[in-house]
Order: C-alpha cells, then structure tokens, then sequence
C-alpha cells in the first residue's frame, strides 16, 4: 500500500471469505488454529494490523477509521468484493468501523471480547493502561512488559502469553497508537450504525464480559455464544468452539435469506432476569448450513428436566444470554451444506444430545456441544446441526415421539447398558416416573430384567406397573424404601437409575445387591449425597455419572426400541404458543413425556 506493506494469513475454502482482525499487542498469528480448522471448508484471511505482526508502523495519531480504510486498500489489492468479518478484542473496533463505512460489501460481522463502554469508563480505561514503556540500560522496560502482559491472564498458558509479551515489545509503537484509537471510539454509537447482521462469540472468562449485560440491554437481538474457558485467547485456547461459530455465523448470512424456506423464522430465546430465565419468542430470517453442516426444520421438541434447571439458574449455563432453549427435537432436513453425504433433504431426523460427540470417552469439545445449554438449541422453526449430530428416525415413529430420545432414553440407555452391562434376569431399581424413568422401564422389561420402581403418587406406580414393573414402593409411605426394595428383590438390585440426587442417593445405594451399580443422573432432590465408600468397597457396588451419552448410545438406543416395538410414553403435547403451559406440566412431575409441536 502507500503506506507500507501489510502482511497477512490465508486459507482458501468455499464462499465469501471470513477476514480476521487480531487483538493487540498479538498478529494474525493468534488465529492459526482457526485458519487450519477452516482450511478447505470457508477462505479466510487474517491481517496483521498495522502497527503489528509484520505490517508497516503507522506515522503519528490513528483513529479506527485509518485502520478501516488501510483493510479495504489491502483488500481491493486482493480483489476481495464481498466478505465476512470477525474481530477479536481490539479487532472488534476496526471491524466494526468496516462493516458501517461499507454495508454493501460486510455480509456479516461476528464480535468477540467486545469493549461495549461509555466515555467515562473508555476515559478511565486509557487512564490505567500505561504507555508501552521505552528501552532502558537495565532493561527494566522487558520486565514491565512482561508483567503487563502476564497480567492480562487470570490462567497461566505459556504459549499464549509468551506470543503477546513478544508482541508487546516489538510493537510499542503500534500499542499506543491502536489503544489511543479504540478508546476514542464511540462503541454503542458505531454499532447502531451497522446494517450487516452480529453476533457475539467470546470466552465465558473473557475479562470484556462484564461489559455484556449493558449490551444486552441495549441490544437485545444481537445472539451471544460463549466458547468456553479462554480469557483473552479465544482463538488459541478454544479454536474448534471458535472456529465453529465462525463458520455457522458466515454461512448463515452468504446470501440474504435461505432459498425456499419463509423471510423470517420462529425461535425461542431465554433471556436472563435478576430471578431466572424469562421465554420469549423472536422473528429472525433462517441460517444456512455450512460445511459439514444440515438445516432442518423442527417438528417437534421436547422439555427434560435440565430445561427447567437452565431457567431457575440451578444448572450453569455460564454468562449466556438470550440463547434458544431445549436439546430434543426432530424434523426434516431441508438443505445440506458442502461435503455432506449422511443425510439429504427430505430425511427425518432427531438432533443429537451432544453435537460433537460421536463415541468413546467424553472430551471437553464434546462436552461443550450439547445443545439447549447456553449456545445452539432446538426450539426454533430451523436450526443448524452438525451432519454427525442428527439421526435418521425410525419409521413409524412421529416426530413427537422422536424428540422424546436424545436426552431421556439415550440417558436411560447409557445407564443401564453401557456402564450397567444389563442382563436378563437382573433386577433395576428406578426413582421416579419422568422422562428417563420410563425409558429406563421399559428398557429394562424388554431386556427381559425386573423393575422395582419407587415414587410419591401410588397412581403413577400403578401405571408402572401396567408398563411392566414388578414392585413398586411409595416412598412417602416407606421412609427407608431402601432396604424395603432390598427385601422385595430377594437380596438387593443389580442396577439403579438414581434420579433424585441428595435425598434419594442414599436410599439407592441401601437397595444394591453384592456388585450393584448406580447410574447416577439427576437432581430432583438437589445434587449432593454422601457415597460410603466402606460399604462400596466390601459389596464390589459401583457408581457412575452418566452425562446423556454419545451419538452411538443414541443409534443403539434407537434401534432396541424400535426392534422391540416400544414407543415413548408421553404425558402431554402442547402448541408452541402454550410452552410455558409445557414447562410447567414437566414442573408438576409429568409420567414420562412433555412435548411442545411447532406447525
């Protein structure tokens, strides 16, 4: 450029490409993880900014507007027309003075660690924020550095502050000026003047997120996704999470609407209050699926009890706000994005649990990807899922039936056959009638093993019984139902769905035989429970946290029902208008499942 030279990253891939802008004091560098994920999937193109990395050092006083216009230059140079935007802390700032100066090339803008602040708090921010210090004889200035920059970490990741502090000293210069700029930005002001869709996707640890609920406020339709544990580091320390929004957030907005599908699309959202999370319904235009990816339209969802926790803020879900609702539904897939092969449009599908969790032991992406819990979730007209996270469903099953299985029966199924090992003839303990309960019953009878099961309404126990259970106790009339279900099994249960957590874990662990196992899965009584770890030990007894399970106990768990002819008991169905007559039904302790439609 006239300037100098500004150097950069690339990656090719499909569609407009997605430009990254780096925080400072770092280089595009920091998103090298993030390019190779997207490496033949979507091109990308990170920037060092100038001022940094290997790019050219600006000569006096800057402004974002200057680092705006040296992007574009460097982009008509590539001859890049249209593209995807997606800033990281100090890139933020520039990428969002692109997207308003050009509205007809900025397809979409993604935020992460988004310095949403007044002009008091950019005053005093700028205040305590020192000047890059100058070399000294002693060196004092690379250990001032140093401890700047180390810092601005709460967790210790040597790589990542290594990179910053190395950038820190070859780019003092560049600091002062780039900090001099964004804390000169009107943030909220620029924003209002942005026409492309945003989104936010940062860290739930990111040390901008305090500055999320005025945001929030202001702008309730703008989605935020947290990415997990990462500080300031996002794209190193969490760059499949990262890398994934990119691309579901690029691919939903490569062109204006989805061909064929309705200009705008129902979703629910929960939005966070001082006491809980607040439902509310949103219009927006349907995504698109990306690489890998599937779009389906949702039939029908349905609630588990994890649903409930979310909104009384008894399951943690982080900082996230006004995110969709529910993991389990079921619909058709209507489009397909590249490189998908499993599943074609027309397919009946459920989503998976867990989005990135095919089988084998649980990881911390896996465990990241459930759906309903803080990012992505089922209840909307159209969501977009990972190809490995959808199931093909059975026929003869309905799609309300359908949505019945994701969370409750492959939770059923994990507990009583992949850590349980059932066998024919065993005996199972199970607590309570909900969702997992009846899964588990009905598992376990056509598995050919006898079920005790255990509840406070002898009306819900006779219907147990016409499913197949064989003893059924009230537990508010047998207060140590424990040793009376020990009794009635002739020496103990092989197997226990514990499902009441703190005031059942006991109760379970009094009614095992020699070898018996605890699949422990709930919380209706509270978490917590002490487990004797003598009388563990001296009866061979065994308990395992069951975490729903992976895409393969789904299949498997699918397949045993329908080879059996079983179908899940569903204790009532309501329009997507009623969901808050929905949740509270399952609030009341519905016998089996709740099921909300979407027409």
């Amino acid at each position: 450029l006239p300037d100098g030279q500004i150097h950069l990253r690339r990656v090719d891939g499909a569609g407009p490409p997605v430009v990254f802008l780096h925080r400072t004091p770092n280089s595009s560098a920091s998103f090298e993880a993030v390019l190779a994920r997207l490496a033949g999937r979507r091109a990308g193109i990170a920037f060092d900014t100038p001022g940094f990395g290997a790019s050219f050092t600006p000569v006096g006083r800057t402004t974002t507007i200057d680092y705006a216009r040296w992007f574009f230059a460097a982009l008509d140079a590539m001859n890049v027309d249209a593209f995807h935007l997606c800033g990281h802390h100090t890139g933020t700032h520039f990428a969002m003075e692109m997207a308003r100066l050009a509205p007809h090339r900025v397809r979409s803008l993604l935020l992460s660690g988004v310095m949403y602040a007044d002009a008091g708090t950019r005053a005093f921010i700028r205040s305590v924020i020192p000047k890059a210090p100058a070399p000294d004889s002693d060196g004092k200035y690379v250990d001032d550095t140093w401890k700047l920059m180390r810092g601005l970490f709460t967790d210790w990741d040597p790589a990542v502050v290594h990179s910053d502090f190395v950038g820190a000293l070859a780019s003092p210069t560049g600091r002062d000026q780039a900090f001099d700029a964004i804390l000169s930005q009107d943030v909220p002001a620029v924003l209002r003047q942005v026409r492309c869709p945003v989104a936010i996707a940062q860290a739930v640890d990111d040390s901008l997120s305090t500055m999320l609920p005025r945001l929030q406020i202001e702008r309730p339709d703008l989605p935020i996704e947290r990415l997990g544990l990462a500080g300031m580091a996002a794209p190193e320390l969490q760059p499949d999470a990262f890398a994934a929004a990119v691309l579901r957030h690029a691919s939903a907005h490569d062109t204006p609407s989805t061909s064929g599908l309705a200009m705008t699309d129902r979703r629910l959202q929960l939005v966070r209050t001082p006491t809980g999370f607040a439902i509310e319904q949103v219009n927006i235009a349907p995504p698109n699926p990306g690489p890998g990816e599937v779009l389906v339209r949702v039939r029908a969802v349905s609630i588990n009890r994890r649903d409930l926790d979310i909104r009384s803020f008894a399951y943690p879900v982080g900082e996230a706000d006004r995110f969709v609702p529910l993991s389990d539904g079921a619909g058709d897939v209507v489009a397909v994005g590249a490189g998908v092969t499993a599943v074609k449009p027309g397919d009946r599908v459920t989503g998976t649990f867990f989005q990135d969790w095919e089988d084998g032991r649980i990881g911390l992406p896996a465990l990241f990807s459930s759906l309903g819990g803080g990012g992505r979730g089922m209840a909307a007209d159209h969501v977009v899922l990972s190809e490995k996270g959808v199931v093909k469903i059975h026929d003869g099953w309905s799609y309300e039936e359908a949505a019945c299985l994701p969370c409750a029966a492959t939770t059923a199924w994990s507990g009583l056959m992949r850590f349980g090992q059932l066998q024919k003839g065993d005996w199972v303990l199970i607590v309570g009638t909900g969702g997992v309960a009846t899964f588990a019953l009905q598992i376990a009878v056509a598995a050919g093993a006898k079920v005790a099961i255990v509840s406070s309404s002898d009306a819900k126990l006779a219907r147990a019984k016409e499913l197949g259970a064989t003893v059924a106790v009230n537990y508010s009339k047998v207060k140590e139902w424990g040793a009376a279900v020990k009794e009635a099994t002739g020496g103990g249960v092989q197997h226990a769905i514990e499902l009441g957590g703190q005031g059942t874990l006991a109760q379970s662990i009094a009614a095992l035989g020699i070898g018996g196992h605890v699949a422990m899965i709930g919380a209706l009584a509270g978490f917590g429970g002490e487990i004797p770890g003598f009388a563990m030990v001296m009866g061979a007894l065994r308990v395992s946290a069951i975490v729903v399970g992976p895409r393969a106990a789904h299949v498997d768990c699918a397949d045993f029902l329908a080879k059996h002819g079983l179908k899940p008991v569903i204790d009532s169905t309501f329009p997507l208008a009623d969901v808050e007559k929905a949740y509270a039904r399952t609030r009341e302790g519905a016998f089996g499942k709740v099921v909300v439609t979407l027409a």
